[in-house]
């Protein structure tokens, strides 16, 4: 494959999307790691892409294409630490708290072993491993049928066991987020379990990197108004924080 056809190639696939990692980017070239990385440097020289640790990312694509949970866990996660160590803060010991699944509540996960009275409810298997192997807190899993790729649960199942449960906070994460249209989602699977959550639990967080702000995602389901705080990173840009403050969300930037 000539050079400029392949680079052509790797454009349209990072566009489309989003953030993709350097293995799905060898793959879709058909060449070897050391041509895709040399290739990934020519185009972030000339401002068509972003590159990030493991992968690249699109400057301008807001296609709702759901990113692999690789390439999630691979975009701003600097910034997803800093949020989750400014999360733990609101945990206070003997407190029953839920975890939504995402990459940023993975973060937070991995500060729990601090603790050892907490009990922990979860419908993600990489935090409930998280949770199992490195802390004494109680650990309840949700059920249910596991989505494939992401390795959490949801459907009915999930749905009627979450339902028995009540907890001091919920922990959510999200694919995009505005002030006008709420939370968005690149699937339905999982939004039952939010609402559920959110109506059982006193308090709501929601943990978002800046990029959630400005992203796109195929369904919008609401829920803003169940949100107790925010915590995003000063990455975030003034203005879109100030549109939250006005509908009088709190917002925490780290």
């Amino acid at each position: 494959m000539l050079r400029a056809e392949r680079q052509k190639k790797l454009i349209e696939l990072i566009n489309q999307k989003g953030i993709v990692t350097i293995d799905e980017l060898v793959l879709e070239a058909n060449s070897s790691i050391a041509t895709v990385r040399r290739d990934l440097n020519d185009l972030a020289k000339e401002k068509l892409i972003a590159k990030i640790r493991g992968g690249a990312k699109s400057l301008g694509s807001t296609a709702p294409y759901e990113p692999s949970f690789t390439a999630k866990t691979l975009s701003n996660s600097d910034e997803k630490k800093r949020i989750a160590a400014e999360a733990v803060r609101y945990i206070s010991p003997g407190e029953k708290i839920i975890l939504d699944s995402g990459t940023t509540t993975l973060e937070l996960a991995k500060l729990l072993n601090t603790f050892h009275d907490l009990t922990i409810i979860t419908n993600d298997l990489r935090i409930a491993s998280e949770i199992n192997a490195n802390s004494s807190n109680d650990l309840v899993c949700i059920g249910g049928t596991i989505r494939k790729g992401f390795c959490s649960s949801y459907g009915y199942f999930a749905e009627a066991m979450l339902k028995n449960i009540t907890a001091d906070k919920i922990f959510l994460s999200v694919d995009a987020l505005d002030a006008e249209h709420g939370i968005m989602s690149y699937t339905m699977d999982d939004t039952n379990l939010k609402d559920i959550g959110m109506g059982n639990a006193k308090e709501s967080y929601l943990l978002c990197d800046h990029s959630k702000f400005t992203s796109q995602a195929l369904f919008t389901v609401g829920m803003l108004d169940k949100i107790t705080t925010i915590i995003s990173g000063t990455e975030l840009d003034a203005q879109i924080a100030q549109n939250f403050i006005d509908i009088n969300k709190e917002i925490i930037l780290v």
